[in-house]
């Protein structure tokens, strides 16, 4: 999609709102983090990613992740195989137009991030929910701004 604005956090572009979910998010997240995770005990994949439409943020013990009008957490580390594969459960919070009423309940939903690294760079779907909903694939590149258009 062309003409779309470049989504920098902190910058004008950015709701208060969405910077305080983020935050608080974040926090859940790390608190929720398991001591150990399945899988490869490789090193976890860390660092800002970004790409059209998807903004990732990755830390040792899980991430965050933004969509145009959604946004969610890995609840534990991304650890590629040997082969770039990764999976990783979270949640996917659904977003929608307009202010957010008070006492709203966010729709939130479990969801399975999966996806391969090969050097900096990074395919990932997300199924979110028990239909499961499917997004992307997304393309993303570690250090790369993300591209977001969020739905206001």
């Amino acid at each position: 999609m062309g003409g779309g604005s470049r989504f920098q956090p902190g910058g004008p572009g950015e709701l208060a709102v969405s910077k305080g979910r983020r935050v608080v998010l974040a926090a859940v997240l790390a608190a929720c983090a398991p001591a150990t995770t399945k899988g490869n005990p490789g090193a976890a994949a860390t660092g800002r990613w970004g790409g059209d439409h998807v903004a990732l943020e990755l830390t040792p013990a899980g991430g965050t992740i933004e969509y145009d009008c959604a946004h969610g957490g890995l609840t534990e580390p991304v650890r590629p195989g040997s082969r770039g594969e990764f999976e990783a459960i979270g949640v996917h919070v659904r977003e929608h137009g307009g202010p957010i009423r008070e006492g709203e309940r966010p729709d939130s939903v479990p969801a399975r991030y999966l996806g391969r690294v090969t050097g900096d760079r990074m395919t990932l779907r997300v199924y979110a929910g028990s239909r499961p909903d499917t997004l992307g694939p997304f393309e993303l590149r570690r250090g790369d701004e993300p591209r977001l258009l969020k739905c206001l």
